[in-house]
């Protein structure tokens, strides 16, 4: 069974959800999912901003459906976390789905491509009411599709790393069974070739955490085709997440890139959007191509 209690929430999501509270207290006093993707046009940063920039008709037709399309009388009130006033059953479903999303893609926080992702997979009447004729593939594109973003290292400076038992080095050749083997169990296949591009450099762009002489996370730049410049893969096994490896990984890279003199790093595909935002100041490239979904 899924435990809503349990459930963790990026910023961005916690302050979509508080603008739905809020819409819902002007109208039906009872949250929705189309008081969801209210929210997310409310919040106005990262894609949530480009949604409202690039639907911009899209508010107005939610708020119009809002007064014009009434809630079900049989409609259950449902005392739900983290909200704090209650929902509809659609919403609690919403939630769930969200989690299953999550954890689909093995990651730690529900984001807001998750939430957007279940809303548009709810097949209760009312839902299906309020986002008929929507643009579905557009909205969930913009929201839930990985993205490429771009750090600025012309005035970059590596930030105070708290000390603590998991230690950081380059790779070096003779890791490379053993980083591999990591790599493949916690992430599939799909990274190995950039991983063997990156071992085969004289100067190898890769950094690994260890904590106890066990590899826990990776982080590499310029591996990609070879391609100068682009940041990634990273990685860091479930187990470790949300204790800063992730973070002191990223800036381990971008300290070295820019000591080459780099102006730019681009992160290739960014899953964790709000991640990266607040780690090292990236931002969405605007019209970037919209990759694989992040969830």
């Amino acid at each position: 069974m899924i435990n809503l209690n349990d459930a963790m929430f990026t910023d961005r999501s916690i302050r979509i959800l508080k603008y739905a509270e809020q819409e819902a207290k002007k109208t039906t006093k009872l949250v929705y999912p189309i008081h969801l993707l209210l929210g997310a046009l409310q919040e106005r940063t990262g894609v949530c901003a480009e949604l409202f920039i690039t639907y911009p008709k899209l508010i107005d037709i939610l708020f119009d459906r809002v007064y014009k399309i009434q809630s079900a009388s049989e409609e259950q009130n449902i005392h739900c976390p983290p909200f704090s006033m209650p929902v509809s059953l659609s919403v609690k479903n919403v939630l769930a789905d969200a989690i299953l999303l999550r954890e689909r893609y093995k990651q730690n926080f529900i984001n807001e491509g998750h939430l957007i992702k279940a809303i548009f997979a709810q097949k209760d009447p009312l839902t299906t009411l309020h986002v008929k004729g929507l643009d579905h593939s557009l909205i969930i594109k913009i929201m839930s599709a990985t993205r490429d973003m771009i750090v600025s290292l012309a005035n970059y400076s590596y930030p105070r790393i708290s000390e603590t038992t998991v230690k950081y080095r380059k790779a070096e050749k003779d890791d490379a069974i053993s980083l591999k083997s990591f790599v493949e169990k916690e992430f599939g296949s799909g990274w190995i070739e950039s991983i063997e591009n990156g071992l085969q450099a004289e100067n190898i762009p890769i950094y690994v955490a260890t904590e106890n002489e066990k590899l826990i996370g990776f982080a590499c730049y310029d591996v990609y085709q070879r391609k100068k410049g682009l940041f990634g893969p990273m990685g860091v096994a479930m187990s470790n997440r949300i204790r800063g490896v992730g973070y002191t990984l990223l800036h381990c890279c971008l300290k070295e890139m820019q000591e080459k003199n780099y102006a730019y790093a681009i992160i290739s595909e960014a899953g964790p959007i709000e991640f990266y935002e607040k780690a090292c100041g990236a931002i969405v490239i605007p019209n970037s191509e919209l990759g694989e979904e992040r969830g």
